[in-house]
């Protein structure tokens, strides 16, 4: 069998077989899930020696209709069967809000409001899906349950690929994230069979999270593989998403209200991943501001999408000796509402945009904002940055005058450290 499933209580499951390395190391350490619990899902998407997927699918598609959830669907790159099935039975508008084919790199782009790093991955599909669900909140117009679906394919097509035919497939809700990856073995089936079993696995996994009666199993042959995730977030978190709380704190797997100790410092970032230039940036930090730094991670950022509960699980658990806070505020004048007194420790590049007045809507708009942390007794300290043979400081950037004094550099003698997350993540993707 490609896929086995071993139960580890209500913890976590281990997905092992023939899956691939870099999903071994995407889920490595996912074995213990700290601040969110982790199920596997439902037997539905297991896998089984039937070959067929020839299924009674319509009585299905009229459950969905019918459970009182509305959702909006993204697919690129395969997938789209599924939503031709969810319009070829009658009272689809009961369920369907939207669907979207952003099958071009530029459609794809204006649809997460960024470039994604792959057209074809789990992020770029959790990112879809997070969209959605904003998307579909802005659109229910009655009172339901909302959730948004990703898809993101690479299937045959009329030319080779020279990588694997593969799908990924999320949900996102207001307390749920899920997500499948399918990977199809290589010159077994035409372009409509692939279609057909992605189809048919997106429909399961919007059945589970809509608590819809499943369908039977999967069929998949060897050579293909099936993995599966699901991270239900803890009500605290569900309240800090929904707006209901402003801060959650993270410390050693446990989930607070009350801040574990009193920071005077906090170094923000988005820890995709977190590494050592994160850490040693820290303990100089401390030694700059006299006194303990926590750890930020914004639920959603300028120019990106909101993040998942996987995502979030995945960064939080990086954090084993430090705290970290959750909070929904994706500028620093916000932030400063919240953290009165707070150095915040950026890099170079980050304070390049805490200046630009295209992120406030005009240069008196940025002036203002600057003015108020000013009055939340807010200041920022600033680590140099290595951009390609050179090191860019803050003595580099061209500050208001009316604001310098809010910026403190962090010499290169302090702290250099020539780690690029993005290449960070490269290598963990080979």
């Amino acid at each position: 069998m490609v896929v086995r499933v071993k139960s580890m209580g209500t913890s976590g499951v281990i997905f092992e077989g023939a899956i691939r390395r870099k999903d071994r190391q995407a889920d490595r350490g996912r074995r213990v899930c700290l601040p969110i619990c982790a199920t596997a899902t439902t037997p539905a998407l297991m896998p089984t020696s039937i070959t067929s997927t020839e299924l009674d699918r319509p009585p299905f598609v009229s459950a969905l209709h019918a459970s009182g959830w509305q959702a909006v669907i993204a697919v690129t790159g395969g997938g789209s069967l599924a939503i031709s099935d969810l319009l070829s039975v009658p009272g689809a508008s009961a369920f369907l809000l939207e669907a979207r084919v952003p099958y071009t790199p530029a459609a794809l782009t204006e649809w997460l409001g960024r470039e994604p790093e792959q057209f074809c991955s789990r992020e770029t599909a959790l990112a879809m899906a997070v969209v959605g669900w904003q998307r579909a909140n802005k659109l229910s117009t009655r009172t339901a349950e909302t959730v948004g679906v990703g898809c993101s394919a690479a299937l045959t097509s009329h030319r080779p690929k020279r990588g694997e035919h593969r799908a990924w497939i999320a949900t996102h809700t207001a307390n749920a994230t899920r997500l499948v990856g399918l990977t199809l073995a290589k010159g077994l089936r035409e372009r409509v069979q692939e279609e057909r079993l992605v189809a048919d696995v997106f429909l399961r996994l919007l059945g589970e999270t809509c608590g819809i009666p499943p369908l039977p199993p999967i069929g998949l042959v060897a050579g293909d593989s099936l993995t599966s995730d699901v991270c239900i977030a803890p009500p605290m978190l569900v309240d800090l998403v929904a707006g209901r709380r402003p801060t959650v704190w993270s410390m050693r797997s446990a989930w607070q209200v009350d801040p574990p100790l009193k920071s005077v410092g906090l170094l923000s970032g988005a820890f995709n991943p977190l590494h050592d230039g994160h850490r040693e940036l820290a303990r100089v930090a401390e030694q700059r501001v006299g006194g303990p730094l926590a750890f930020e991670l914004a639920w959603v950022n300028v120019d990106k999408p909101p993040l998942d509960f996987l995502t979030i699980e995945a960064r939080c658990r990086q954090f084993a000796d430090r705290p970290v806070v959750l909070t929904r505020e994706p500028t620093f004048v916000l932030k400063s509402r919240l953290f009165p007194n707070t150095t915040f420790v950026v890099g170079v590049d980050t304070a390049e945009r805490i200046v630009q007045p295209r992120y406030y809507g005009s240069e008196s708009a940025m002036l203002a904002a600057l003015a108020e942390i000013r009055t939340h007794g807010c200041r920022f300290l600033v680590a140099g940055r290595s951009e390609g043979d050179s090191f860019r400081t803050l003595s580099q950037l061209n500050l208001p005058s009316s604001a310098r004094d809010l910026f403190e550099e962090i010499s290169e003698r302090e702290f250099r450290r020539d780690i690029s997350s993005t290449e960070l993540r490269k290598q963990n993707s080979k």
